[in-house]
């Protein structure tokens, strides 16, 4: 796996980028020919979810250009961090569109009015529900494909936008049959807090990314690939750490190896680890290892069989759990008692 996207990754975000404002667009039309049949207040808080869609599938698309841009002197690790101000830009809008649906809403409770064109309405509705549900799916699919923070946080909020006329949807048909007219700024309001909801969640995601949060189930899967190829050279790894720019993941470690190794053998092994951990989490990323020489305390540990400086026997093998790879060294460093040197074996 390369430490950058690769062309397809990158046509398959500018498509789905490219669908979704497209389909946005086409929908907002629709919910607002709805809502000039209708005037209901839960049509309108749709319609004006919509428009959040179509700004937001905009600005999620020129972030993907940007972060395919290659990395420069004020950007050495590329620009991919700016998917995660375009999740964050996406949720803040959610939580204003869900403020401004409740804000139109309160006053209809108290001066509800008929909804005319209502059986129009609601076949303009089921028919735009259907073709979010199914962009939300593509693109979340997509992002997840391509790696993409941008394109996975549009298609959630595409989802949560088919919910939403869902919602209404119901709201309006339960008018229709009833003839309660309230019950259409309730839906507006139900409606609002749902996609409240959805915006706090992109928010929180942001924030994660840019703050570069420790994804958990991430570094456990790095545990498990590691604990699953362990070399007997591979004596301690330790702190641990991930981080993610757009698609491109940056892992880095401590390792303890012998301490005759020579740079070479550093070397090889570091490409050894690297293109496995890639490989195995099919992610385009960087590994970088900082290596330790080994010292008197991890004799009992270390698994080489012909070490020409061992102090002491081989007497366990410690399992390489998140908690021992995240934390420090298991034993304190203190140098040999006399240089370090010797024939390498592995």
């Amino acid at each position: 796996m390369s430490a950058f996207l690769e062309p397809r990754e990158l046509r398959l975000r500018r498509r789905a980028a490219i669908l979704s404002m497209v389909v946005g667009v086409s929908l907002l039309v629709i919910k607002f020919v709805a809502y000039g049949l209708t005037g209901s207040t839960a049509v309108l808080s749709d319609a004006l979810e919509s428009i959040i869609n179509v700004v937001a599938s905009g600005f999620a698309f020129l972030s993907i250009l940007i972060s395919a841009w290659p990395p420069d002197e004020s950007h050495p690790y590329g620009h991919g961090k700016i998917e995660f101000f375009s999740a964050g830009f996406e949720g803040a809008l959610i939580v204003i569109a869900a403020l401004a649906i409740i804000w139109t809403a309160i006053p209809a409770f108290f001066h509800p009015k008929p909804l005319p064109g209502l059986d129009i309405a609601l076949l303009l509705l089921v028919a735009g529900g259907i073709v979010n549900g199914l962009l939300g799916a593509y693109l979340i699919r997509s992002g997840r494909e391509a790696n993409s923070a941008a394109l996975v946080a549009d298609g959630k909020h595409v989802q949560a936008d088919a919910l939403t006329s869902a919602g209404v949807i119901l709201g309006l048909a339960l008018v229709r049959w009833t003839g309660w007219l309230w019950l259409d700024p309730l839906v507006a309001v139900l409606v609002a807090l749902n996609i409240l909801r959805s915006g706090w969640e992109l928010l929180d995601e942001a924030v994660g990314g840019l703050m570069d949060k420790a994804e958990p189930a991430l570094l456990a899967k790095i545990a498990d690939v590691l604990e699953q190829r362990r070399r007997p050279a591979w004596i301690a790894p330790h702190h641990l750490r991930s981080w993610r720019s757009g698609a491109v993941r940056y892992i880095d470690f401590h390792l303890v190896v012998p301490c005759y190794w020579s740079i070479y053998q550093a070397h090889q092994m570091h490409k050894a680890i690297e293109q496995d951990l890639l490989a195995a989490l099919n992610l385009p990323g960087q590994v970088v290892i900082h290596f330790d020489p080994c010292t008197p305390e991890y004799c009992p540990i270390c698994m080489v069989e012909a070490c020409p400086i061992r102090q002491s026997p081989f007497r366990t093998r410690v399992p390489w759990t998140v908690q021992a790879l995240v934390q420090g060294p298991p034993y304190p460093s203190r140098a040999w008692p006399e240089a370090c040197s010797g024939s390498s074996n592995q």
